[in-house]
């Protein structure tokens, strides 16, 4: 077999030899490489004595949590206190390595007609009521049992959990305590907060109360203290946390009723949420349709909130935006920021329950 049929071709020697010569010429010719002077082992630097102006608060390693939407607490946490969801622990074990501790918050629109039973009928930790829903956002009515609160607890055990939860304020004529007297006594010191009411100033809007004003909220929240008061299954009356807006009234429309002031004895914190827009056009058939491109704007411009877009609340993007607003926050002295976890048919999810 020929040469010319493998393919192969003979160069000339001189050609060879002329790059033979050209590589010798390039390693006789090199340039050196020259090392840079080491850094200087000493330094100077002015410390300034006294407090820095524009400092926030110290912020914790727990800054950041989850809210997760009552309901949906058994697809979550896990069905009962003997079935943790493993993929939970893990999230929450590798937080608290990294941060100490985690903060969640149990609670949401759910929380307001939530009520403890000693059982329910099918033996489940929470059940819903599907025929008794009765507002716009389709939130329904549940009754839970202890293994709830019994739940919660094994998790702190296990992963250095502090809780949020929820007294229901749908009837301040009737108030139904037994969650803070059960949380209590079963989480102690891993019970950090109560919220007095979710959201009032959407109870006129999703048919709650008839034209709630920022007084009338303050005067109910002044009810629950004096139940709170009066009920000795409660030690702790200093874990309440309100007003919980959603952005309909101003923080300053609650703060000129007295309620931070007049309730200081009893409020662990003062809590907001951030409503500038919604999509629940989407999902709902009210409000105004939202699309992603149209809202891309506001996630850059600190203006977006709890809004629901797919391809928009579910991105990359979002979550950056999401850790900036925070961090925003977090220099304006607020001590803990919640990401909202309100089950698998929302985008805003900060995770997703695969399991």
């Amino acid at each position: 077999m020929s040469n010319h049929r493998l393919g192969l071709r003979r160069l000339p020697l001189p050609h060879i030899r002329a790059q033979l010569h050209m590589t010798e010429r390039y390693y006789n010719h090199r340039p050196h490489l020259v090392l840079p002077h080491p850094p200087s082992s000493t330094w100077t630097s002015d410390l300034q004595s006294g407090d820095v102006s524009g400092v926030s608060i110290q912020q914790q390693g727990s800054f950041f949590g989850f809210s997760i939407e009552f309901g949906v607490t058994t697809q979550v946490l896990g069905l009962n206190s003997s079935f943790l969801q493993v993929p939970f622990l893990n999230l929450m074990a590798n937080l608290r390595q990294r941060g100490g501790s985690v903060r969640v918050r149990v609670g949401g629109n759910t929380q307001e007609t939530a009520t403890l039973v000693a059982s329910t009928p099918d033996g489940a930790a929470l059940e819903k009521d599907y025929a008794g829903i009765a507002n716009p956002t389709a939130t329904l009515p549940l009754v839970f049992t202890t293994e709830i609160i019994k739940m919660m607890a094994e998790i702190s055990a296990l992963t250095n959990v502090y809780w949020y939860m929820g007294v229901p304020f749908n009837d301040t004529q009737h108030w139904r305590l037994q969650i803070a007297e059960v949380g209590e006594a079963m989480l102690g010191n891993y019970l950090i907060g109560l919220q007095g009411g979710n959201e009032p100033d959407l109870y006129s809007r999703h048919g709650h109360r008839p034209d709630v004003s920022p007084q009338d909220y303050k005067d109910e929240f002044g009810l629950l203290i004096d139940a709170m008061n009066a009920d000795s299954n409660i030690p702790n009356k200093d874990l309440l946390i309100g007003p919980n807006l959603a952005g309909m009234w101003s923080p300053t429309d609650i703060w000129e009723t007295g309620f931070a002031t007049d309730f200081n004895q009893n409020l662990a914190a003062l809590g907001v949420e951030r409503y500038p827009t919604d999509n629940c056009y989407a999902q709902f058939g009210i409000g105004t349709p939202r699309t992603g491109p149209e809202m891309l704007p506001t996630f850059l411009t600190h203006q977006a909130g709890k809004t629901i877009v797919p391809w928009l609340s579910d991105s990359f993007r979002a979550a950056l935006w999401g850790i900036d607003y925070a961090l925003q926050l977090a220099y304006s002295n607020f001590s803990t920021v919640l990401f909202h976890v309100g089950g698998q048919s929302v985008y805003y999810n900060p995770f997703t329950r695969s399991y």
